[in-house]
This record gives structure tokens, C-alpha cells and sequence, in this order.
């Protein structure tokens, strides 16, 4: 009996030794950080905007294209980019939230989350432009921004 234990223990350390490796995603290089300074729910633009700026003319013409709630804080554009992610909807109820900012090699990649209401809520029905602002670190690279859409209840 012991001997049969025996067989089969080294068999399965012969199999196991033998198991594919799996390429599994290593996560990102560095992950930035960021901060958010600015949302809003208007603008003057009926297209998504996805755009990350690094200096203080090309923050000027980006803000003409929304209408933040308040001031932005003064930017040190040494030191920090700002992200802007405005997305037209036919109403209201939907809301552009930054997950993450990640560099992946030689790319960063902006993560956000848009919530779109459910069929329970009751919304503004009119045209809406919900959008974020962000504040983040310095970086060198391609930008890539990734939208991920969840439905939420209202629960009417």
C-alpha cells in the first residue's frame, strides 16, 4: 500500500512539474497618481472628449469645451497633466468617474468607469455632457483611454 502511495506521489510531482505556465497579466509598470478636481454636467461639445494636456493654453481651449461647477485649482504643469473625459448623453443620471491611471510600457492608460442610470430612475431629459477632471503626475508615453459602462438602479 505504501509503495502504490508512493508511485502515485512522485507521479503527480512528475505531472505537476509539467503544467503549462499560464501568461497571466502582470499588472501595470507604475501606477500614477491622480486626483480629481473638477465635474460637471454641460459644455458646449456633442462629440466624447478624451484628452490629456500639459500646459496652460491647451487647459484653456479644453475648459471652453465644458463648464466645470467652480474653480479649478492652480496646476503646476512642471510637476502634473490634467485629464479631461466628457461624454454626450440624451439625459441625465450618467456620471464619468476615473478609476485609474496606469503606464504600461511605453502607454498610460486612463481608466473610467461611466454610470449610466437604470430603466427604474427617472432622469432630466435633455442633452447632458457629464464629465471629470483630473489632476496627475507627470508621464511619457501614449495615452489610451478605457471606458467601462455599469448600469445602476434607482430602485423606484
Amino acid at each position: 500500500m505504501n509503495r502504490i502511495l508512493t508511485t502515485l506521489f512522485v507521479a503527480f510531482l512528475v505531472l505537476s512539474g509539467c503544467a503549462v505556465q499560464s501568461n497571466l497579466d502582470e499588472g501595470p509598470d507604475d501606477v500614477l497618481y491622480f486626483e480629481p478636481i473638477a465635474i460637471g454636467q454641460s459644455g458646449s461639445i456633442r462629440d466624447t472628449l478624451e484628452v490629456v494636456v500639459s500646459d496652460e493654453g491647451a487647459l484653456s481651449e479644453a475648459l471652453a469645451k465644458v463648464n466645470p461647477l467652480g474653480e479649478l485649482p492652480s496646476i503646476d504643469f512642471n510637476q502634473s497633466m490634467v485629464g479631461i473625459i466628457a461624454i454626450p448623453t440624451n439625459s441625465g443620471g450618467f456620471v464619468v468617474e476615473v478609476q485609474s491611471v496606469e503606464q504600461r510600457g511605453e502607454e498610460i492608460q486612463v481608466h473610467y468607469l461611466l454610470s449610466v442610470p437604470g430603466a427604474d430612475c427617472i432622469t432630466v431629459q435633455a442633452l447632458s455632457l457629464p464629465f471629470q477632471i483630473i489632476s496627475m503626475r507627470k508621464a511619457q508615453g501614449e495615452f489610451r483611454f478605457i471606458r467601462e459602462e455599469r448600469r445602476y438602479s434607482c430602485g423606484l
